[in-house]
C-alpha cells in the first residue's frame, strides 16, 4: 500500500508506556505528556469515569484533535527539523469510508486475478498456512487495525478509530503528520513504487513508519522540544522501543484484547481491531506490526549515528532488504551489507507467481511451522528468488537461496527440513535427500551447495533440483 496507517498497536504500544523526560537534575525520569483538552486527567492514556462514549461526544473530541494539528504540525516540524510550509488537511472518516478507500485501492494494485494467483502460489509454498482469500483478507486486516492514515495522493490523513483519550488521538495526529513531512521532502509515492520486490518494499516500509513512529515517541518524550530535549533521553527511549520491537504477535493480541476488555466504553472499530489481531494470518500482520516498532529502532539506530540527516538519507539511498533493517546497526547504518542477485533459470510452466522471501518472511514461515530457533536460522540470509509454476495442472515452486556461510545454509536447511513435518504430517525427514511426498502432488526436495539452498516444492522426481541448482546464476 503507499499510504500510510497508524495502527492500533502503535497506540497500544504508547499506552502501555511511560515517556521519559529529563528532569531538572538532567537525569530521565518516567512520566506521562499531558495534552490540551479535557482528556488531561492524572492518567491521560485512560478515560475518566464521565469521558465521552456517545457518538455524538466522540465527534466532538474528534473535532478538537483535528483542531489541534495546527499546534503540533510547527511542534512536529522542530522535533523531526524538517518544515512544513503549509497546513496539513485531517479528517475523520468512517470505518465504512475507510473500506471504500481500501477496497479502491486494492482493486488498483492487488486485482481479483492477481490475488488468486499469489494467493494460490505462496499457499502452495507453505507461505500461507490454509486457504484464504486474499484480498478480503488484506481488506480485513486494514479495516481492523487502522486508527488512522495518510494518503499521498489527497495530501491529507484521516481519523478513523477514535481512542477514549485526547492524548492517544493527538499522538495518532503526530504520527500522520510525520508521514505529511516525509510525503513533502522525500515524496512517498517515489519511494514506495509498486514496481520493488516484496522484500525491498517492506524494507522501505520499515523506514517510513519507523521514522514516523520513532519521531512521535520523540515528540511525545520531548512535548515537541528539538534536539536538546531529545538526545537527554535516547536511552530510556532506545529501552522502550526495544521492548516493544521484541514483542510477538502474540504478546501484542493478547496485551490488546486485556486492554479492550478494560475498557468497555471503548468505540467499536477499536476494540474490534484489539480483539481481532490474533485470527490475521502471521505472514500479513507480522510485517506489518514490525515495520512499526522495529522500524523504530531503525530510525533511532540512524539518529544515534547522524541525527536527523542520517534519517533522511535513508529516503536518498533506501535499503535493499529486510535484512539491513532487522540488523541496522550492524548491515544498514555505516556499512550496508547488500543482498546478493539471485537469477533463475527458465524453467517449465506457467508462471503463477515469482518474487524475493528475504529474511524477514523465511522467519516468520519458519517460527510459523513451529521450526526450532526460527529467527536464528534466517539471520543467515544472504539473498533469494522464488517462483511458483503450474505444470499439466500441478504446481511446482522453485526456490533459490544464498547464505553468509556454509554453515547458516546448513542452519537453514534444517530448520526448513523441519516445517516438513507439520506441513505434511507423517513424513519421513530422513528421506529429505530422495524427497518428502506432499501428500497431493510431488515431492520438496531440498540440496544445499555450500552457501547455496536450493529447494523444488512439488516435482515428480529429482532431475527438477538438478536443473535449478545447474542454471541458478548467484554472482
Amino acid at each position: 500500500m503507499r499510504w500510510c496507517l497508524s495502527l492500533a498497536i502503535v497506540l497500544s504500544a504508547c499506552r502501555g508506556s511511560s515517556v521519559p523526560e529529563p528532569s531538572s537534575a538532567g537525569r530521565a525520569a518516567p512520566v506521562i505528556p499531558v495534552a490540551s483538552g479535557p482528556a488531561a486527567a492524572a492518567d491521560p492514556w485512560a478515560p475518566a469515569d464521565a469521558m465521552p462514549v456517545t457518538p455524538a461526544q466522540r465527534a466532538a473530541r474528534v473535532a478538537g484533535a483535528l483542531a489541534r494539528v495546527a499546534s503540533i504540525q510547527p511542534q512536529l516540524a522542530v522535533v523531526r527539523e524538517l518544515a512544513m510550509p503549509t497546513p496539513v488537511p485531517a479528517e475523520q472518516q468512517t470505518t465504512e469510508q475507510f473500506r471504500a478507500f481500501v477496497q479502491t485501492s486494492l482493486a488498483e494494485e492487488l486485482p481479483a486475478a492477481k490475488a488468486a494467483m499469489l494467493q494460490r502460489g505462496l499457499l502452495h509454498l507453505g507461505v500461507f498456512m490454509k486457504a484464504f482469500d486474499l484480498a478480503q483478507v488484506l481488506e480485513q486486516t486494514m479495516t481492523s487495525q487502522a486508527a488512522a492514515y495518510y494518503d499521498p495522493a489527497a495530501k491529507k490523513f484521516f481519523v478513523v478509530m477514535v481512542p477514549e483519550s485526547d492524548v492517544l488521538l493527538d499522538t495518532m495526529s503526530a504520527h500522520e503528520l510525520t508521514h505529511a513531512l516525509q510525503d513533502h521532502h522525500f515524496d512517498l509515492t517515489t519511494y514506495l513504487p509498486p514496481t520493488l520486490d516484496d522484500d525491498a518494499a517492506s524494507a522501505r516500509r520499515f523506514v517510513v513508519e519507523g521514522d514516523a513512529t520513532f519521531t512521535m515517541f520523540a515528540y511525545l518524550a520531548t512535548k515537541g522540544g528539538g534536539a536538546d530535549k531529545l538526545k537527554p533521553v535516547l536511552g530510556l527511549l532506545r529501552t522502550q522501543i526495544e521492548a516493544a520491537a521484541a514483542m510477538g504477535i502474540s504478546d501484542y493480541a493478547t496485551a490488546m484484547k486485556q486492554q479492550a476488555a478494560a475498557f468497555p466504553g471503548m468505540d467499536d472499530s477499536m476494540k474490534t481491531a484489539m480483539e481481532s489481531m490474533e485470527n490475521l494470518p502471521p505472514v500479513i500482520i507480522g510485517p506489518m506490526i514490525d515495520s512499526y516498532m522495529k522500524g523504530a529502532v531503525v530510525a533511532m539506530t540512524a539518529y544515534e549515528a547522524g541525527g536527523w540527516k542520517a534519517v533522511d538519507a535513508l529516503y536518498a539511498t533506501p535499503p535493499d532488504s529486510t535484512e539491513q533493517v532487522l540488523h541496522p546497526a550492524t548491515k544498514l547504518v555505516g556499512t550496508r551489507e547488500r543482498p546478493r542477485k539471485v537469477t533463475l533459470p527458465t524453467l517449465p510452466g506457467t508462471e503463477v507467481t515469482r518474487n524475493v522471501m528475504g529474511e524477514l518472511q523465511w522467519a516468520i514461515y519458519l517460527q510459523q511451522w513451529g521450526a526450532p530457533d526460527a529467527a536464528a536460522a534466517a539471520a543467515g540470509w544472504g539473498g533469494d528468488r522464488y517462483l511458483v509454476v503450474e505444470q499439466a495442472g500441478h504446481l511446482v515452486g522453485y526456490l533459490a537461496t544464498v547464505w553468509d556461510s556454509p554453515a547458516d545454509a546448513q542452519a537453514f536447511a534444517a530448520a526448513y527440513g523441519a516445517t516438513l513435518a507439520k506441513r505434511f504430517p507423517g513424513v519421513d525427514l530422513g528421506a529429505v535427500a530422495a524427497g518428502v511426498p506432499r501428500g497431493d502432488h510431488g515431492k520438496v526436495f531440498v540440496r544445499v551447495d555450500g552457501a547455496k539452498v536450493f529447494i523444488v516444492d512439488g516435482a515428480d522426481d529429482a532431475s527438477a533440483i538438478e536443473a535449478l541448482a545447474r542454471g541458478t546464476r548467484i554472482p
